[in-house]
């Protein structure tokens, strides 16, 4: 959950309905295939994230799919998801856990481990071999090491920092540093930092300064590594988003655009930008930016001006994923908080193709 909703999704809490699952179903005669998985946040200590699975080419979405399975919640809202070897890694932040589930049934089998506990607040996942992964913390300053396969925790590098969003560039994962919970609120000290860690040795050894509270990253063609910063707009001393590049071989970032607020001539109005994701050739990125999908090309360092996904009337864009298969985008949009959000998918250069009505408040997307 996004810092700057926190506080309007506590204020409506008491207004908050709990996600009624639909009639169960049989694992045993239940399994998806190739599709995209939607991961729907649910609102802050209400219990009620949940899974979606849109089969593309079917054109066929089921909702609920966790309880449906399992008949049990998932949690308290629901953060980032992972697959690797025919498991899928589900991160719930709030209830401060992962759960490992069976990818093709999404059954949880209590036979065997299949709930990690014992984190701060586990935001991201990242793997880098079946039996080795990171998670990242909202509330602690430890990046955990575990071994997703026999879930449980093998060690912490100390970040000094919370972490949030990682990429791995060769041996190296960089992790950015978005959340001020490690600091005095009311402090006007940057949050501004991409850290790097050594993955042969899991110790850092680099932290370079980009823009402030650096929200996500994606790595390019080039294997450099590109970091959108929100600019903690909602402050008196906040700026601008921005986008940096980082040389993975100097470690050092270049700031290569400044966005400007929804009144390009009007610098006390702070633009908004966040969700960057890269397309399959890794030569444009894509962000939402002042409610808009908008594309950004490496090669000319410009937004593109014919290219633009608007929202619906009162929409709301909330979370963007790039098909790496067909290079489709899809763009979630989350209404009010409260009902069901809707999920669009659009062809690479921005044709509306497909919707479908996903959970509350749908965010991480995975393909399967």
């Amino acid at each position: 959950m996004r810092k700057n909703h926190l506080f309007l999704l506590m204020a409506l809490a008491a207004l908050m309905f709990s996600c009624k699952p639909d009639k169960p179903v049989n694992p045993s005669e239940f399994d998806i295939g190739s599709g995209l998985l939607v991961l729907n946040e649910g609102n802050f200590q209400y219990s009620n994230a949940s899974l979606s699975f849109y089969d593309i080419q079917a054109d066929t979405v089921c909702n609920n799919l966790f309880y449906k399975v399992n008949d049990a919640p998932l949690g308290d809202v629901a953060e980032s998801m992972a697959l690797v070897d025919g498991k899928l890694y589900i991160v719930v932040n709030n209830s401060n856990y992962i759960y490992k589930v069976d990818a093709n049934t999404m059954v949880c089998d209590t036979s065997k481990p299949f709930k990690l506990t014992d984190f701060y607040s586990p935001r991201e996942i990242h793997f880098v071999a079946p039996d080795k992964a990171y998670v990242s913390d909202l509330m602690g300053t430890n990046l955990w090491i575990i071994n997703p396969q026999e879930m449980k925790h093998t060690g912490t590098i100390e970040m000094g920092k919370t972490t949030e969003k990682m990429v791995q560039v060769g041996s190296e994962l960089y992790v950015s540093n978005w959340s001020y919970y490690y600091i005095d609120h009311t402090s006007t000290e940057s949050y501004n930092t991409v850290q790097v860690v050594d993955l042969n040795n899991d110790v850092k050894v680099a932290e370079i300064e980009v823009g402030k509270e650096p929200n996500s990253m994606v790595a390019d063609k080039n294997g450099h590594v590109w970091v959108l910063c929100e600019g903690r707009s909602y402050d008196d001393w906040g700026e601008n988003p921005t986008l940096w590049e980082i040389d993975p071989m100097l470690k050092t970032a270049t700031c290569q655009y400044e966005f400007k607020g929804p009144f390009e001539d009007d610098d006390e109005i702070k633009g908004t930008a966040s969700m960057l994701k890269v397309n399959p050739a890794g030569d444009q990125l894509y962000m939402i930016y002042n409610n808009e999908v908008r594309r950004f090309d490496i090669g000319t360092l410009s937004l593109s001006e014919s290219f633009c996904i608007v929202p619906e009337p009162q929409g709301l864009f909330y979370s963007l994923a790039v098909d790496p298969r067909t290079g489709d985008i899809y763009v979630t949009d989350a209404k009010n908080y409260m009902m069901n959000g809707t999920v669009y998918r659009y062809s690479f250069d921005g044709v509306l193709l497909a919707s479908f009505e996903a959970g509350i408040i749908p965010n991480a997307m995975l393909f399967k």
